[in-house]
């Protein structure tokens, strides 16, 4: 006979035939090397975030953009990155940059306790 057709009143099992829930254990308070491990990453990541958005942002818009020496063989991508919608997107990307960043800072919290 298979466990699913035995009677488990015999008690060998758990007085209940319901689900059992379990409850996770209580979280343990960081050590101190934890807390400055993840403030030195939120700096880093805030800056990386800030500096890569203001690149993006201001790129776009500057000589070193349109006089891309990298690009001088290739006049159909050159003509395609000067198109402002192209520059307005690539710096919106870096606007929405900025934003994770800032946003990561300002919703950082460490607990109480």
């Amino acid at each position: 006979m298979s466990f699913f057709g035995q009677d488990r009143r015999d008690g060998a099992g758990p007085e209940h035939d319901g689900p059992v829930l379990v409850m996770p254990p209580p979280p343990r308070k960081p050590t101190r090397w934890q807390l400055w491990r993840g403030r030195i990453f939120l700096v880093i990541f805030v800056l990386f975030c800030l500096e890569v958005g203001i690149i993006l942002a201001v790129l776009p818009w500057t000589r070193i953009w349109t006089g891309n020496s990298l690009l001088a063989g290739f006049p159909q991508i050159r003509e395609f990155l000067a198109r402002d919608f192209v520059r307005g997107l690539i710096s919106g990307l870096g606007l929405v940059d900025i934003w994770m960043g800032v946003a990561e800072a300002v919703r950082y919290r460490e607990s109480v306790d």
